[in-house]
């Protein structure tokens, strides 16, 4: 039986694991935490924008169970500024729920295994070595290890180590790519001054800890949209996290309800002295990252060149998605993670690779930001679903909005409806 190994269990890992499990591939899943879903344990919002047109493509591709997890523990259908048809979902349940999904598809997960070290031969990846020591052989590989942290890249490129809520770097060890640790090209996001990497782009607050006022009007529209006096406005912060929201949203404190919490979109970090002189905030708590008030965790550090196939530059049997592939975003990440794991199982049994043409949203965007990063050997700005340049694309070409109907046409048209749920293996 072909053998795919997915190394990261954030939501493009996840996404990998099924993807190949559906192919009949036997998959193992390495995760160096005790959890599953990543960075997107505290996201909570998805299918904004352009997001609504790739998630109803992958839905018809055959790609739908984790995105279709999410829609069922979505608490509010509701937008912040610059926004529409985003979902929430219950951040304090998704782990155990995105979990379900991958122990339904018979993935061998294994929890707290950090991979540290790679064996190859020439351009083909034979296995990986965990740091107790023990080897994991696989036909095909999978990198989906994210582009953020641990602790020696946040020391140097930020102001070290914010205690996130769920990279846990200090408990449980540094993120190691394996595409990197092959000798696969690493590309970072540059922030203006030159300096590595971006900044996180959210602080979730304890729910608990505001007005009464903001909590009701949380739990009854599930946003709530607050101008910051002009004095902490600071347009800086747009470039500090790769422009991946709009000016105007660092003008407000734009608040979202993900379930115990509540999160602060776009607001990068401000000091909890700041944030308590404005009203109902008096009492605020910073739930995640906890050094929120003072910076945030350094990403998009790590990345990898792949073409449209998702598959490493330079070697013969190793993918990558998510943000190690520059493509960010929970609901992007687990779509790119779906792509990585058919393609890695395709490639474990011997078959031709799936490519997703331009006619469809999803397949211009992996193309396009393929090319982008080939020519000019760096991650674009501005290339995802819900913001920037590819989103007034779609719009400028009549791709955004478009009715679900028309979706699911398009794709049946290029006769790939269902596509990702063929076995193969």
């Amino acid at each position: 039986m072909a053998k795919v190994v997915v190394v990261g269990g954030g939501p493009a890992g996840c996404g990998a694991a099924v993807a190949a499990a559906k192919t009949g591939a036997d998959v193992t899943l390495i995760e160096r935490t005790d959890m599953l879903f990543g960075g997107a344990i505290r996201a909570g919002r998805f299918n904004y924008n352009g997001e609504m047109v790739g998630i109803t493509e992958w839905k018809a591709l055959g790609g739908g169970e984790i995105l279709e997890a999410l829609e069922s523990i979505v608490i509010h259908h509701g937008s912040i500024v610059n926004e529409e048809h985003t979902l929430t979902y219950n951040t304090t349940i998704v782990e155990p729920v995105v979990r379900s999904v991958v122990e339904k598809h018979k993935v061998n997960v294994l929890f707290e295994a950090r991979v540290i070290d790679v064996k190859k031969d020439k351009e083909s990846l034979k296995s990986v070595i965990l740091a107790d020591g023990s080897e994991i052989q696989g036909d095909a590989f999978v990198d989906a290890t994210g582009s953020s942290g641990g602790v020696s890249v946040c020391t140097k490129y930020g102001k070290g180590c914010v205690m996130c809520t769920y990279y846990r770097c200090p408990m449980f060890g540094d993120r190691v790519s394996i595409a990197t640790q092959a000798g696969a090209r690493s590309f970072y996001r540059a922030r203006p001054d030159g300096t590595p990497g971006t900044v996180g782009a959210a602080v979730v607050l304890h729910k608990g800890s505001l007005s009464n006022e903001i909590r009701e009007k949380l739990q009854k529209d599930g946003t709530m949209t607050i101008p910051l006096p002009k004095e902490l406005v600071d347009y800086n912060k747009l470039n500090l996290i790769g422009a991946t929201r709009t000016r105007e949203q660092m003008e407000y404190i734009n608040l979202v309800d993900i379930g115990d919490t509540a999160k602060c979109v776009g607001l990068v970090y401000l000091s909890l002295e700041k944030l308590r002189k404005l009203p109902g905030f008096e009492q605020a708590s910073i739930e995640d990252p906890l050094g929120g008030g003072r910076y945030n965790v350094i990403g998009t550090i790590d990345m990898c060149l792949t073409d449209k196939c998702a598959k490493v530059e330079g070697f013969r049997n190793i993918f990558a998605a998510g943000d190690k592939a520059g493509r960010s975003g929970v609901a992007l990440s687990i779509m790119m993670g779906y792509l990585a794991g058919n393609n890695a199982a395709r490639t474990a049994a011997g078959e031709e690779l799936l490519v997703l043409p331009r006619t469809l949203v999803m397949g211009d965007l992996i193309q396009t930001v393929a090319e982008i990063m080939a020519k000019e050997n760096a991650p674009p700005k501005g290339y995802v679903l819900g913001h920037g340049v590819f989103f007034e694309k779609m719009k400028a070409t009549g791709l955004y909005p478009q009715s679900p109907e028309e979706i699911r046409l398009r794709v049946e048209k290029e006769g790939l409806a269902d596509i990702l749920s063929r076995k193969i293996c």
